[in-house]
């Protein structure tokens, strides 16, 4: 129920986007979670969709159709105004698809559903690595779009310091969030954390 609950606010967001002609709106979840958003999304908002079936490379729109494309390059040009796309393709940091996605600009919205699974890897004696391919993805997708929505009904399970990476990614574009600024210490999370507890 929580889940569909969420699901329900983003996707509400998303037709706002897509209604102030914003631009095109990506939506990206577990390939599981794909059709669950589709026939919310016509069920209970009454809003068209197409999921990329990344085995066919194939759009497949509410009722079913199967919109034929040219291959993993159309991912980027969906024939409705939202689109739905597995995450599973972003993991992959060599997929064709993921590039051709990072390659078109001009998202109005950009949905991450399952958003706690964008984070750094973990590094020696406790430090922060390098983004995970999700997480590097949010980063440079996040210049590119003019909304970006980040939804979990997942608390942070490992490090608080996980959801400093989820507010790097909402911050990726607009240095105003949050004083953004080398000096900054909300940025930090070993300066911040002692602050806000």
């Amino acid at each position: 129920e929580v889940g569909v609950g969420k699901t329900l606010s983003l996707a509400a967001a998303a037709m706002l986007s897509a209604l102030l002609d914003d631009g095109p709106v990506l939506i990206l979840c577990p390939s599981t979670l794909t059709v669950q958003w589709q026939v919310e999304l016509a069920d209970k908002l009454g809003i068209p969709s197409a999921v990329w079936s990344s085995a066919r490379k194939v759009w497949i729109d509410a009722q079913g159709h199967v919109i034929k494309t040219r291959g993993a390059q159309d991912v980027a040009n969906c024939p409705v105004r939202i689109a739905i796309v597995s995450t599973g393709l972003i993991f992959y940091r060599d997929s064709e698809e993921r590039q051709a996605l990072l390659d078109r600009s001009g998202y109005g919205t950009v949905v991450l559903d399952e958003a706690h699974r964008a984070r750094r890897r973990s590094g020696f004696g406790g430090t922060r690595g390098e983004p995970n391919n999700l997480l590097d993805f949010l980063l440079r997708i996040g210049p590119q779009t003019k909304n970006l929505l980040l939804g979990t009904a997942t608390p942070i399970q490992t490090d608080v310091r996980d959801l400093w990476d989820l507010l790097e990614a909402l911050t990726s574009g607009a240095d105003f969030v949050l004083g953004r600024s080398p000096h900054s210490r909300w940025f930090d999370p070993l300066q911040a954390l002692p602050l806000v507890k």
